[in-house]
């Protein structure tokens, strides 16, 4: 099979494994199905705020040893494919099965434990999140990668939006919490499909004969000093850093249009108005990937945070059904320039030959923050009000989109203007 074969199948492969991964994340949304289910078992503003806090804290520090264990190319498909089946689905399972047993156990220990499942499901993907990064780049060149992610995530975040309307259709439909554990068991099922449609990448290293290596420690701090000397690196995770901080209130979306502030809306109508962020989250991995191929990746973050600002103004001076989808769909925006232009950006700023190290250094720094933010703003919801929380994001963004826009560089033109530099 030809090169350009090879690259348009796997490409079609990536599409359609993630397109099956969206359908099962958005059945099980945090910041909707599961914001909701513990607000149904009695939880506080800041044990649904401290969502945020678990995803920070999961998907990021595995990173470290996820960087350790799995560096080296020789079997990587199969390692990250069982990985997935192993470490990372049967705690779907577990969810669901936690949901179906509610009886056996405490409002109280159910919550707990139920957040327990999702900290252990996110620190599985966190332990593969940078090497699956790394594997598509292995795979795909810099001028396509942008396109391809849009693709794939386009893919994934339409079947999400189905997924969205399907869980808001469960739950009206399914009496009692028993709708929960199908989701989380139906979650489990199209996770399995997806990761092992991913078996049938055609990756090159899979016919080579490559030693079984590791990145030594050594490795890890020369990569970790020479990325954090790249003045525009450090300046783009600041920008970042205040944007992630400044919307660490996703969750808190959910309980905002449950109160009378917000329009008292049931349940089953705010995971089906949450469909529209993943349909916002779609049409801009499709635009932001083709684009950022374009001309660079570097405006689809600073879109992100002007989308932050404009999201959060909208929650300080709306209400009800219409308001809440809007604000979803333009939260699924943000969500995407804070996926597909912030990871394109970290892998064309790496200036070392260890991406994976990049990655993760680039997450960990971010990551310290909004280990605590979640928690605080949760907090801050109890004592002063969700607004008052709105407000202070909102600061957050607006310093992130001024950042962004006047001090981030794009990298690639960076890097060309440094060759001309060298040549003369």
């Amino acid at each position: 099979m030809s090169g350009d074969r090879v690259i348009k199948r796997n490409m079609a492969i990536f599409i359609g494994g993630e397109a099956f991964w969206g359908f099962n994340s958005a059945l099980i949304a945090s910041s909707t199905v599961l914001a909701v289910l513990l607000r149904e078992l009695g939880a506080s503003d800041r044990i649904i705020g401290s969502i945020g806090a678990i995803e920070a804290c999961f998907l990021v520090l595995p990173q470290i040893a996820g960087m350790y264990f799995f560096t080296s190319m020789k079997n990587r498909k199969r390692n990250l494919i069982v990985w997935h089946l192993v470490a990372m689905v049967p705690f779907l399972f577990i969810s669901g099965a936690l949901v179906f047993l509610e009886n056996h156990f405490s409002a109280s220990f159910l919550r707990w434990a139920l957040l327990g499942s999702y900290a252990c499901f996110l620190g599985a993907i966190g332990m593969i999140g940078c090497v699956w990064m790394d594997w598509l780049a292995h795979l795909f060149e810099e001028k396509t990668r942008g396109s391809l992610m849009g693709m794939a995530f386009f893919a994934s975040a339409m079947m999400g939006t189905a997924g969205g309307l399907a869980a808001g259709l469960v739950i009206k439909t399914v009496e009692g919490h028993a709708a929960y554990g199908i989701l989380y068991v139906a979650a489990g099922f199209f996770a399995t499909v997806s990761i092992l449609t991913f078996f049938l990448v055609d990756d090159p290293a899979d016919k080579l004969d490559l030693p079984h290596s590791h990145i030594t420690v050594g490795d890890i701090i020369y990569s970790f000093r020479e990325s954090l000397r790249n003045r525009n690196f450090k300046s783009f995770l600041i920008c970042r850093t205040l944007a992630s901080i400044g919307f660490c209130i996703t969750p808190l979306i959910a309980i905002y249009f449950i109160s009378p502030e917000g329009g008292s809306l049931k349940n089953s109508t705010i995971v089906t108005c949450g469909a529209a962020m993943t349909l916002g989250s779609a049409l801009a991995n499709l635009a932001l990937g083709r684009f950022g191929d374009k001309y660079g990746h570097r405006i689809g973050v600073a879109l992100g945070t002007v989308m932050q600002v404009v999201t959060l103004s909208l929650l300080l001076v709306s209400r009800g059904e219409i308001a809440c989808a809007l604000v979803y769909f333009c939260t699924g925006i943000c969500a995407s320039s804070a996926f597909i232009s912030h990871s394109n950006m970290l892998l064309e700023s790496c200036p070392h030959e260890y991406r994976i190290a990049h990655l993760t250094v680039g997450n960990l720094i971010m990551s310290i923050p909004l280990i605590l933010a979640p928690f605080l703003a949760g907090l801050g919801a109890e004592k002063f009000g969700l607004k008052t929380v709105f407000a202070i994001s909102l600061v957050f963004s607006l310093l992130s989109s001024i950042w962004g826009i006047f001090l981030v560089k794009e990298p690639r033109y960076l890097r060309v203007a440094d060759v001309k530099h060298r040549e003369s």
